[in-house]
């Protein structure tokens, strides 16, 4: 069933050079989200210390801004390695055809 599964993914004809990308950019991302998500985590929990320990309205908001901000990059960042590791999956089963395209040049 494996064997199955296995000629199945990789039926698309990606090109070495584009698969080549591919996985540097995977074992490139995957560092990546772990620093930004642990260092995200870590100002989210400052800035929230911060919004409570304000006295003045000004304070305040300007934590709750920063707040935010934070989890605004942090659902930002997410959604922009989601994307990529949809694109991945859609050409290497062969959904985006990479074959022709630069050799007509």
């Amino acid at each position: 069933m494996n064997f199955l599964l296995s000629t199945m993914m990789n039926s698309a004809n990606v090109p070495g050079w584009l698969q080549t990308i591919l996985n540097a950019l995977t074992n490139f991302i995957n560092p990546i989200l772990i620093v930004v998500s642990v260092a995200g985590i870590i100002y989210a929990i400052v800035v929230g210390i911060r919004f409570a320990k304000a006295d003045d309205k000004n304070e305040r908001e300007e934590a709750k801004q920063k707040l935010i901000y934070v989890i605004v990059g942090i659902v930002v960042t997410i959604v922009l390695i989601a994307l990529f590791y949809f694109l991945k999956y859609a050409i290497e089963q062969g959904l985006i055809d990479f074959t022709g395209w630069y050799t007509n040049y």
